[in-house]
């Protein structure tokens, strides 16, 4: 059944990338036809160095997500999720958002790179929102340990039964 499930996954993995690198190859010559040959009196070094500088980051996630999407030998079976939450889905976002910058910046020009800066304030907010929700988890430097000591403060009522027993005496074992 897990053979089965890998296989699947693959299968998705395989179409995910194909079309990756299809969408990805039509945005950069979208741009690059628009932008360098349509409007070639805008063209600056500013704006080829704009281009490759943050074009390169989805570029990289694009062979780094090829590279563990894809089993290379046969020994290698499984491969990752390409659809998994978390970390996988901020890389998409990362491509997806630089696609959009492409398009906007070769139809509206050059000071709409600035959009790219959604990328590292999204992280920044999504780490501080981790921060946050661990910290709310753990109850800070052993919060949530002192309230779990507490008889009957956390836990189940079974537990809360059983600690007032101890408490009482009733339930001590003999040898």
């Amino acid at each position: 059944m897990a053979q089965k499930a890998a296989k699947a996954t693959a299968r998705k993995n395989e179409s995910s990338l194909t079309t990756l690198h299809i969408l990805s190859l039509l945005f950069n010559l979208f741009f690059i036809l628009y932008r360098f040959i349509y409007h070639s009196s805008s063209v600056t070094k500013v704006a080829i160095y704009s281009y490759v500088i943050l074009n390169a980051p989805a570029l990289g996630i694009q062979f780094y997500l090829e590279s563990i999407g894809r089993p290379r030998d046969s020994r290698k079976k499984a491969s990752d999720d390409l659809g998994a939450g978390g970390m996988m889905e901020m890389l998409w976002d990362v491509i997806y958002v630089t696609w959009a910058c492409l398009v906007l910046v070769a139809a509206f020009g050059e000071r709409l790179w600035w959009l790219w800066a959604v990328i590292p304030v999204y992280g920044v907010y999504a780490a501080y929102s981790a921060a946050t929700g661990m910290r709310d988890t753990l109850g800070g430097l052993g919060g949530a340990a002192n309230d779990m000591a507490a008889p009957g403060a956390g836990g189940s009522k079974r537990q809360a039964k059983m600690e007032k027993r101890t408490a009482d005496g009733k339930n001590v074992r003999y040898r």
